[in-house]
C-alpha cells in the first residue's frame, strides 16, 4: 500500500515539475514573441497626448503619482519610468508621475491694516509682500493699507506678489485731495468747492429710496489729488 502511494506521489510530482517547465518554456515564448520598441520621451506632455503615443507604439501608461510644481501646467506629465530611449517589448506598463500646477492660495483683505499685520497676513497665505507705494489720504490714518494690486479672496499661485498703497497721512498745505462724498448731502460738497475755488458738475439721478440730494457718485474717487483740476462731477438723487 505504502509502496503504491510513493509511486503516485513520485508520478504527480513529475507530471507538477513538467507542467512548471512547460508554462515557463509557454510564457518566455509568448513574452519574446512580442517586439522591442524605442520607449519614447513624454515628459512635457499631457496626460492624453502621452497615452496616446505609447499607445500607438504598443505600451501602456500608469499614472504613478502627482505633484505640486510652480513650473508646469497641471496634467503634464514631469517624469516617466522606465527612462525614454530604452528598449523594451510591447505591452509594457511606463508609470508617470503628473503636475498638479502650482500650489494655489486665497489673498486675504489687507484694506484697512498696517503694513506689519499686511505682511504678517501674506506670510500666513504663503504669499509675499511687494511694492509699498505711499499716498496722501483723508480716509485712513498714516501707515494704513489704502489699496492692494490683487483683490481679495483672488486665487494666486503660492509665492505670488502682492503690491500695496500705504496712507501717508493728511496732505501738506497746497495740496487737494477730493473728499468722500458718497451718501453724504450736496451741501457738503458745496462748501468744500467754494473753501478750494473748484467747480462742481452735478447731474441728478432718480431715486425714491434715498434723500434727495444725496450724492451716489462722484468722480473722481475720494483721496485724488484734484489741485490742478478746475471741476469735479457728482450725481445726486433726484426725485
Amino acid at each position: 500500500m505504502l509502496g503504491r502511494l510513493f509511486k503516485l506521489f513520485i508520478i504527480l510530482t513529475i507530471i507538477g515539475v513538467a507542467f512548471y517547465f512547460a508554462f515557463n518554456i509557454i510564457m518566455s515564448a509568448l513574452v519574446h514573441s512580442k517586439k522591442e520598441v524605442v520607449l519614447p520621451n513624454v515628459i512635457g506632455k499631457s496626460i492624453y497626448d502621452a497615452t496616446e503615443e505609447l499607445s500607438n507604439a504598443g505600451l501602456g501608461l500608469k499614472k504613478d503619482g502627482e505633484e505640486f510644481n510652480q513650473n508646469v501646467p497641471a496634467g503634464v506629465i514631469l517624469r516617466q519610468n522606465p527612462s525614454a530611449g530604452m528598449n523594451v517589448r510591447e505591452g509594457k506598463l511606463v508609470r508617470v508621475t503628473i503636475s498638479q500646477g502650482g500650489e494655489m492660495t486665497y489673498v486675504p483683505n489687507l484694506v484697512g491694516q498696517t503694513v506689519r499685520s499686511a505682511d504678517i497676513s501674506l506670510r500666513y497665505s504663503t504669499l509675499l509682500m511687494g511694492e509699498v507705494s505711499k499716498k496722501y489720504s483723508l480716509k485712513a490714518g498714516k501707515g494704513t493699507v489704502l489699496s492692494q494690486d490683487i483683490a481679495a479672496e483672488s486665487l494666486v499661485d503660492k509665492d505670488s506678489v502682492v503690491n500695496i498703497v500705504v496712507s501717508d497721512g493728511p496732505p501738506p498745505e497746497g495740496v487737494i485731495l477730493m473728499p468722500d462724498f458718497v451718501n453724504k448731502n450736496l451741501e457738503e460738497a458745496e462748501i468744500w468747492a467754494e473753501r478750494c475755488g473748484i467747480t462742481l458738475n452735478v447731474a441728478g439721478e432718480k431715486n425714491s429710496n434715498i434723500k434727495t440730494n444725496t450724492v451716489l457718485k462722484q468722480s473722481p474717487e475720494s483721496d485724488t489729488d484734484v489741485t490742478d483740476l478746475e471741476s469735479v462731477s457728482l450725481w445726486l438723487s433726484a426725485a
